[in-house]
């Protein structure tokens, strides 16, 4: 059996996850199931987890243990749980889920608080930074998101140095250079895809297009990595989106 986990927490991040799980659960074509962490005798989403129809288990210790000890089970093939952190504050997520999604090496969605997560999704925006590493992490994600036909929005962000000079005065250049770049970077048929191109700094611009596009879900490949100077893109989409996060590692 293939399980999407959420890691539910007894806060306003927890129908957002529970809907962010079961819009996961269907696109890995699996089965979303809920776990609790009490701790100091907190109280249960129970409730929430009925109405949406998931199934909610329950433990108690130490919630960051308990979470990646439940997401080395083999049937479980991504985690979903909520950033409880301030949004726009100096830290992307609270320490618990900064503390799983370093230690867990699956699939990781981070559920911003009061985010609007459809239980099916449509639209997901897939940054690319131009690396093989980075391209094949995404390949698998990005395969079921086509099998489920949703539309994917590739984003690559130039800087002033890597922009192509032609991409201003030749469209036949600018074509084929886009079309190099899927044929490299993105494994599934061209006509899938739709690749949106920006100048300026990935730390920023994710979140923009983003909104921008009405994107429901952010795919991110990233190396797992929080250390000062690392993760950049990852910590600033964390800290300021809207919308949920897929964190895939790259190792």
């Amino acid at each position: 059996m293939i399980i999407v986990l959420a890691a539910l927490a007894s806060d306003a991040c927890a129908q957002p996850v529970l809907n962010t799980t079961i819009a996961l659960a269907e696109l890995f074509d699996g089965t979303a199931i809920a776990l609790h962490v009490s701790e100091n005798g907190s109280g249960s989403p129970r409730e929430q987890a009925a109405v949406a129809g998931v199934e909610l288990r329950e433990t108690a210790g130490d919630a960051v243990a308990e979470i990646v000890a439940a997401a080395r089970d083999p049937d479980v093939a991504a985690l979903v749980l909520g950033a409880r952190g301030l949004h726009g504050g100096p830290r992307p997520a609270g320490h618990t889920a900064l503390e799983v999604i370093t230690r867990v090496t699956k699939p990781v969605a981070v559920v911003p608080p009061g985010a609007r997560m459809p239980q099916r999704l449509a639209r997901i925006l897939v940054p690319l930074e131009g690396t093989s590493e980075s391209s094949f992490a995404l390949e698998e994600t990005v395969e079921l998101a086509h099998r489920r036909q949703l539309e994917i929005l590739a984003l690559h962000i130039h800087s002033p140095a890597t922009v192509p000079a032609f991409s201003d005065h030749e469209p036949h250049g600018t074509l084929a250079w886009e079309d190099e770049f899927l044929t490299r970077y993105v494994a599934i048929p061209h006509e899938g895809v739709k690749l949106l191109r920006r100048l300026g700094v990935p730390s920023d611009d994710v979140v923009a297009v983003a909104h921008d596009t009405s994107a429901e879900l952010i795919v991110l490949a990233w190396s797992q990595r929080l250390s000062a100077g690392r993760a950049r893109v990852v910590s600033e989409t964390l800290g300021r989106t809207e919308v949920p996060v897929l964190l895939i590692p790259t190792a």
